[in-house]
């Protein structure tokens, strides 16, 4: 197949103390993800880094602000227009970076943006939650 367009994005690989993930519920009607919990993170845009738009993407969709460490991993994945956002084919990647938290107050995401709730879980409460699949790519990676 061949994709209509590409995606990057870059993802955030937050834990607090008690080593909980940090996640974002996705909230845009229509998409196959509408209401399952994924990473903080998201399209980068144009003339950005991917450092930047880690730091900016946590900062919209959680209210808080961290440093971009290094890469975990690069999430790929192929989507056919019946699974795509914009309702084309799509071959999206993800650069998944580690976070430190630094600041700021835990919210969800302002107006018109694509996630409405932001959350720490456990791995164990992860297990039961329905979520995309880059939160599994994620914990196999923290595994």
């Amino acid at each position: 197949m061949d994709a209509v367009w590409r995606r990057i994005a870059v993802y955030v690989v937050c834990r607090d103390h008690d080593r909980r993930l940090l996640l974002t519920r996705v909230a845009v009607p229509g998409f196959s993800d509408d209401g399952k919990w994924t990473m903080p993170g998201g399209a980068m845009e144009w003339g950005e880094s991917p450092a930047e738009t880690g730091r900016r993407e946590l900062a919209e969709e959680t209210g808080l602000h961290g440093s971009i460490g290094r890469i975990l991993g690069v999430f790929s994945r192929w989507y056919d227009a019946d699974q795509s956002f914009s309702g084309r084919a799509v071959h999206a990647l993800g650069i998944v970076f580690e976070a430190s938290v630094l600041a700021g107050e835990l919210r969800s995401e302002f107006e018109d943006g694509t996630t409405d709730g932001a959350a720490w879980f456990s791995l164990d409460e992860i297990q039961a939650m329905d979520r995309v699949e880059l939160v599994d790519f994620v914990l196999d990676l923290l595994a």
